[in-house]
């Protein structure tokens, strides 16, 4: 995603899109992660909603998934991923999301967090993989399934291993094999991996099919 619209460039959220907004984030953040992340949380839904952004207010499902308590789009759904470098926010009309943003280049014990939070098939997959391939792999169930879990909201206790992907290499975009019951329909639900900066990787996850996905930077 080289070179995105700026946000005011992008059309109006339609029932059914989503829009994905970069942010470049310095390292360390000025004035520290929490309060930057809350900053920019709403100075990028105020338009969405029609509110100043002093004026958001936010609410919890029971697991802790945030959702606006007033807003000029009823159906506003939001889904905010952090990591060194960069944020990444989805925002869609009516549709239920989740996001995940990761550095392309983190690395992690691949196999020893798959032993313990993967299905058994999605560990044998990883495990007879050569070493070079192994970890970035693992890094792309990883997003895959936090996004999933973002969506509907279920946090990621107990659930890493209920959603379970095909490991394929071969494969461009994650493929679901399983889903837990409340996702739902598991033919339904739509993955996008994308790079939003170089250097990233992250996934969108939606239960049914968005109507567009549109992609755009913030300064």
């Amino acid at each position: 995603m080289a070179c995105l619209p700026a946000l005011s460039d992008l059309p109006d959220l339609e029932p059914g899109d989503v829009h994905l907004l970069w942010s470049p984030a310095p390292e360390p953040r000025p004035g520290g992660r929490r309060d930057g992340l809350e900053a920019l949380l709403r100075s990028a839904l105020a338009p969405y909603a029609d509110l100043p952004p002093a004026a958001l207010r936010f609410g919890r499902e029971p697991r802790g998934r945030p959702f606006l308590l007033e807003s000029r789009l009823p159906g506003l759904q939001f889904s905010l991923s952090d990591t060194v470098g960069g944020c990444l926010l989805a925002v869609a009309n009516g549709l239920r999301i989740g996001v995940d943003l990761e550095r392309a280049d983190r690395r992690m014990p691949a196999l020893r967090l798959a032993r313990r939070y993967f299905a058994s098939s999605e560990f044998e997959a990883l495990s007879a993989l050569p070493d070079s391939l192994r970890e970035q792999t693992f890094l792309q169930a990883w997003t895959a399934k936090e996004a999933a879990c973002k969506a509907t909201g279920s946090g990621l206790r107990n659930r890493l291993d209920a959603w379970v992907f095909d490991l394929d290499r071969r494969a461009t975009q994650p493929r679901l094999l399983a889903a837990p019951a409340e996702a739902g329909d598991a033919a339904a639900w739509r993955f996008l991996r994308f790079a939003p900066a170089p250097g990233f990787t992250a996934v969108l996850a939606t239960p049914s099919p968005p109507a567009r996905v549109l992609s755009a930077a913030r300064a």
